[in-house]
């Protein structure tokens, strides 16, 4: 979805100014995004990075992955996976699976754009990023067992923080080598999905900078 058609959406008020912005920066991002997947035959992925109030505060929704899943074990997760041959398209499989593993429903999704596409070399996946709004506040997740081990909500202002940005060894994780990672409470999220989250961080940035200064919009 495209900045204007987002405006033109029957429920587009009920997106937050921040978020809105959002959708227009990563409108003017889009075209520095290459094909996807790569060429390197990496297996194509959609993942949804979901806003969303929860006691009317600005969350994203994650959760950590179980030990029974096939890649990513124990970590933290963005709802989403591999594409299946009946969808359309990777947004289509972002939402797919967000209903699938969390039972969010499409229908109250606005999708806000595209953020960039990552290369997760150790699974083999290109993973293409959606960010989108859901429209009923103070949700219920319901996970399903096989994929999802704990739902996590993390609060938008804490995750932008920058003293929930840290590098080094990633705590739980037998990783050899300091890394980039973020930590908000005891959620720890690293590798692609902290890839995600920084690039989605970024935008947040410009998409707050473009705002009207208070009183002047």
């Amino acid at each position: 979805m495209s900045a204007a058609s987002l405006e033109k959406h029957p429920e587009a008020a009920a997106v937050p100014p921040l978020l809105r912005s959002l959708a227009t920066v990563l409108e003017a991002r889009a075209g520095r995004y290459g094909e996807t997947p790569d060429g390197r035959n990496r297996r194509p992925a959609g993942v949804l990075a979901l806003f969303y109030h929860r006691q009317g505060e600005l969350h994203v929704v994650c959760f950590r992955r179980t030990e029974t899943v096939p890649t990513h074990k124990g970590q933290v997760s963005f709802p989403g996976g591999s594409m299946d041959a009946t969808d359309s398209n990777l947004l289509e499989t972002a939402l797919r699976e967000a209903q699938e593993e969390l039972s969010i429903d499409p229908s109250r999704v606005v999708v806000l754009g595209a953020l960039r596409p990552f290369d997760t070399f150790v699974s083999n996946f290109v993973v293409s990023p959606f960010a989108g709004y859901y429209l009923d506040p103070d949700p219920v997740f319901v996970p399903t067992d096989f994929e999802v081990a704990e739902v996590l909500e993390v609060p938008l202002d804490q995750l932008r923080d920058r003293r929930s940005r840290h590098r080094g060894r990633v705590p739980g994780f037998s990783v050899p080598i300091p890394l980039p990672y973020y930590r908000v409470g005891g959620t720890v999220i690293w590798g692609a999905t902290g890839g995600i989250v920084a690039d989605m961080i970024e935008a947040l940035a410009e998409a707050e900078a473009a705002l009207p200064a208070p009183g002047t919009g």
